[in-house]
């Protein structure tokens, strides 16, 4: 709808403007004459009225009839609105149509009376002392004519208002205004009717352009009837047939987009022979630090600092082959390990016109087999310990016969327990396997969250009372149900309250809270223990992940408690985090969807 066009809008504002700027000159070139017209008319009926009371009044005035002189002047007044004054020719006021004439001064001094007794009129305007306010006015002089001379017995005086006659004048200019406005109203509705017109013929215009941009280079707009834009419809057409002729060129930009996302895997740069950048994605402008929109152009080596890549576009662009290898990036977020391929583009003779680079960013790859290498070492260290010990103390029985029953039944209390330290081991083992191996809800079932955490303090008492540890519980007196596996979730209780009371010195403090915060429930277990430092907190619910190694051992852990509390939380949908002072001690939060909401049965 042209209403919609720019054009439109444009085409009609100039018409406006135009409308507006013509009119108020014409207005304004009338003002004046308008003024000037008020004006006149003003001043002629101030002639007209002093001559007809010239006329009425002197006989009056030469007979001293007073009465007569003040009921003419008064009706006058009253007819025309003009002020009336009949003074004599000493000066004295005989009559006024506003005013008191015995309170009134000798106005044989007036301005108006002096022009008028030398030249027969006078004309002036200036302040009424009398009625505080301007006045202009007329003044002839009063004379009896006969056939022997012209006796002159008196001056008329008539006067109008300043006010009333910049009122007069402003109300012929509000005509004119009325009138200009309303001339304005109609050159705008023909302004608005030319300017849809053109609106609608370049909409026509529009369309035809749109459709030769989207590849109908048949298209074509008829010049006849174009409303002065007869030229512009050349060239669209003309538009149309260069680029039936880019055809090529089209292609071959196709064919180079084209290979590009065939070889992409995350970030994608296209260079030309120069090292130049012609394209970006975003991943890529990110994984380099760079701003994908003003690097457009620019040399590569220019906008980054990696020899490892542009020796790489340099072997692909120099053998005109796929060049692969792998850097490490320093970031602002730390390393990253990234691949990188580097292939040489060619257009349809085979002729070399650039490269184009991929890089893949495999840092989690990278850390995925780190972590599966150190737990492999881990596990393997971990078997190896217990194994080495009962090995070494069941050879030295086997291999020497003199050795003491007391010496074989420490022996075998140490072969006990080592045992029990391979099967725990193997056990926690055995328990990542199955939850990292299954993601089944077969076995989740509602359960009172509440009283499975009173349970788990209850059990842990006894030992928190061995080491004088004060256990604190906050539990909510309403129940907070879950929808989840009963055993797993009360081993991931198990495994939080017996980390917090391994690592808390005896006569430490340990704090087991449980709320409802929204629609979860949030279990919260805070220690007074040895705390972790920042640069470890990242790595805590790894496997066999141990900050202090000599007092974990000690204690009989096997490294994977806060791994299989992970594992359990990610089964049910929840989450567990920590946070932790060096020295003060840490807080280990659990939070789990309520069995009302719908993400508890996912």
């Amino acid at each position: 709808m042209f209403l919609k066009s720019h054009f439109f809008w444009r085409t009609y504002f100039g018409y406006v403007l135009v409308a507006l700027i013509g009119t108020f000159l014409f207005a304004a070139s009338l003002v004046g004459e308008t003024d000037q017209q008020v004006e006149d008319r003003a001043n002629k009926a101030l002639d007209v009225t002093a001559e007809l009371l010239k006329v009425a009044i002197s006989p009056a005035l030469l007979n001293l009839n007073y009465q007569v002189i003040r009921d003419t002047t008064d009706s006058t007044s009253t007819m025309t609105g003009f002020r009336i004054t009949v003074i004599d020719n000493n000066g004295v006021v005989v009559a006024d149509s506003h005013e008191n004439p015995f309170s009134m001064d000798n106005h044989l001094r007036r301005p108006e009376i002096q022009l008028a007794d030398g030249s027969g009129e006078g004309r002036a305007q200036r302040y009424s002392f009398t009625l505080q306010e301007d006045f202009r006015y007329l003044a002839i002089p009063l004379a009896i004519q006969n056939s022997a001379e012209n006796n002159e017995v008196g001056f008329v005086r008539v006067a109008i208002s300043t006010s009333d006659l910049n009122a007069d004048i402003a109300q012929a200019r509000a005509l004119l205004i009325r009138n200009s406005a309303i001339a304005t109203f109609f050159i705008l509705l023909l302004s608005f009717y030319l300017a849809a017109r053109q609106a609608a013929k370049v909409a026509e215009l529009t369309s035809v352009a749109e459709e030769i941009s989207k590849g109908n280079f048949e298209r074509r707009i008829p010049v006849a009837n174009t409303l002065g834009l007869k030229k512009m419809a050349e060239a669209i057409n003309q538009m149309a047939r260069s680029s039936a002729r880019s055809v090529t060129e089209i292609t071959a930009d196709r064919n180079r987009l084209s290979t590009i996302f065939t070889c992409m895997v995350e970030g994608v740069i296209d260079v030309d022979l120069d090292q130049n950048i012609l394209h970006i994605n975003e991943a890529a402008a990110r994984m380099l630090s760079i701003n994908q929109k003003l690097c457009f152009g620019k040399p590569l080596w220019q906008e980054i600092r990696s020899q490892e890549i542009i020796q790489a576009l340099d072997e692909a662009l120099r053998t005109l082959s796929v060049i692969k290898t792998q850097i490490h990036l320093y970031l602002d977020k730390g390393q990253r390990v990234v691949d990188i391929y580097a292939a040489s583009l060619s257009d349809d003779q085979g002729q070399p016109i650039g490269a184009v680079l991929v890089m893949h960013d495999i840092t989690d790859l990278k850390n995925l087999e780190r972590v599966r290498t150190d737990f492999v070492a881990n596990a393997s260290h971990e078997l190896k310990t217990p194994i080495t010990a009962i090995r070494g103390l069941a050879e030295t029985i086997l291999g020497d016969d003199q050795v003491s029953k007391e010496t074989i039944l420490n022996f075998v209390d140490r072969m006990h327990a080592q045992s029990l330290r391979l099967s725990q081991l193997v056990g926690d083992l055995m328990t990542i396997s199955r939850l990292e191996s299954s993601q089944s809800s077969e076995d989740f079932i509602s359960i009172n969250f509440t009283d499975l955490v009173k349970q788990a303090v209850k059990a842990a008492q006894p030992t928190a009372d061995e080491k004088a540890q004060n256990l604190l519980v906050q539990l909510p007196d309403a129940e907070l149900r879950v929808y989840g596996d009963r055993q797993n979730l009360s081993q991931l209780v198990d495994n939080l309250v017996d980390n917090a009371m391994k690592y808390t010195p005896d006569s430490g403090e340990i704090t087991v809270s449980l709320s409802q915060e929204n629609l979860m429930a949030e279990l919260k277990i805070s220690d007074t223990g040895i705390g972790i430092s920042p640069q470890y907190q990242g790595r805590i619910f790894e496997r066999f992940y141990r900050v202090d190694k000599a007092r974990s051992q000690s204690l009989g852990g096997t490294g994977l408690g806060l791994s299989i509390v992970k594992n359990i939380a990610e089964k049910h949908g929840a989450s567990v985090s920590m946070e932790s002072q060096l020295g003060r001690g840490s807080t280990f939060t659990f939070r789990i969807p309520l069995e009302s909401t719908p993400a508890s049965k996912a």
